[in-house]
């Protein structure tokens, strides 16, 4: 709901316009014009700096009533409204998070599979129709498709449920190709028939990037960075492997308390997570998306499009995207992430390409329902 102070900000703007141009009304006509474009753009401006304020109020207080540890970014289409960043990368060590902290996007790296498996399409180097078992030798459940996986309408169980079970060392760390031997020697027990219903499944994901992997013939990591992180510039943005252990800046994820999240056994299966990023990057991410640099608009589109007539519009799934609609009825797509005590949001409201980044490295539920107030607070004014 918009409050009454966005309401009485807008209505004073809109008064003081109109004083202006009755007091123009003398001036030739040129004059009126620089008048009128010079007065709007001083009013623009201080509407921008209200916005701020509001969104920094917003930030505030998730810091100091909820104890957030992140950073929150803001933007409206090619600008940066409002940044700020709070906290430790290291809560032991008390290493201070900075605007170049690398975090652990979690479910928010499926949009990057998603836009890989679309580029794929654009090349007439797959169909979304086609069957796993036609990429996946001796993939035990053959007839799911390559769209299923990416609505999440395979009815494939999620690795995170089943793997504990039949993985005896969990000192040894799962790889997709560990995991697919897995499924293919125990074959775990599908959810629903393909195409059932909607269950989310972090499974179909992870098969994706085996996909990816045996079309293009380079790994999931080097497909990604060839072909989208290097293209949007996205030059802090890297995929979890066997040689990234080492690279400095990313963040340490946390417990509800701050006490350190110990990584385990599956957290190098890729596809579905295991992308790191700054916030500028993913705003670099949100910029490109609206040129055709990585993909052409129609096929963009596939990917925002609701794939489920068994659920309403508000609670919806893409390609790699949640679809929702804000307290305006404006179309918004988003996905949140949560893994290895890394909680995080990238939202995006298409109509007035408004863009929120948050991501935090300790899961305590701090920013629950804050973007509706930052999409408010853009909207109003």
């Amino acid at each position: 709901m918009v409050t009454c102070k966005y309401v009485i900000f807008a209505d004073m703007k809109r008064l003081w316009i109109l004083w202006v141009v009755a007091g123009c009304l003398s001036l030739s006509a040129q004059t009126k014009s620089e008048q009128f474009e010079l007065l709007n753009s001083y009013f623009d401006s201080i509407n921008l700096d209200f916005k701020r304020q509001e969104i920094s109020a917003v930030f505030n207080e998730m810091v100091q009533q909820k104890h957030f540890n992140g950073i929150l970014l803001v933007a409206v289409d090619t600008h940066i409204v409002y940044k700020n960043v709070h906290g430790y990368a290291d809560y032991t060590k008390k290493t201070k998070l900075t605007n170049a902290s690398q975090y652990e996007l979690a479910s928010v790296s499926k949009q990057f599979t998603a836009v890989a498996i679309l580029q794929l399409y654009e090349q007439n180097r797959l169909r979304l129709t086609d069957t796993i078992g036609m990429y996946i030798k001796d993939f035990p459940y053959p007839d799911i498709t390559i769209h299923q996986l990416l609505c999440h309408r395979s009815g494939l169980p999620d690795y995170l449920e089943f793997a504990k079970m039949y993985h005896k060392n969990e000192n040894y760390r799962l790889s997709n190709d560990s995991l697919l031997k897995m499924m293919q020697s125990f074959k775990p027990p599908v959810l629903a028939a393909a195409g059932e219903k909607f269950e989310y499944s972090n499974t179909g994901y992870a098969m994706l990037a085996i996909v990816i992997e045996q079309i293009t013939q380079m790994p999931y990591h080097e497909y990604l960075e060839n072909n989208i992180f290097i293209p949007a510039g996205m030059t802090h943005t890297f995929v979890w492997g066997k040689n990234d252990f080492d690279k400095n800046g990313y963040t340490i994820g946390h417990k509800n308390g701050f006490r350190l999240f110990q990584r385990d056994f599956m957290s190098a299966i890729v596809g579905d997570k295991a992308v790191f990023s700054t916030a500028e990057d993913m705003f670099k991410w949100n910029k490109i998306l609206y040129t055709n640099k990585i993909l052409k608009d129609t096929t963009l589109l596939l990917a925002y499009m609701p794939k489920h007539a068994d659920c309403p519009l508000t609670q919806n799934y893409g390609y790699g995207w949640r679809l929702s609609r804000d307290n305006h009825n404006q179309e918004i797509i988003y996905h949140g992430g949560l893994w290895n005590g890394n909680n995080n949001m990238f939202m995006r409201r298409l109509k007035d390409r408004a863009c929120i980044v948050i991501l935090s490295n300790c899961f305590n539920r701090s920013f629950g329902g804050r973007s509706d107030q930052i999409l408010d607070i853009l909207y109003a004014l």
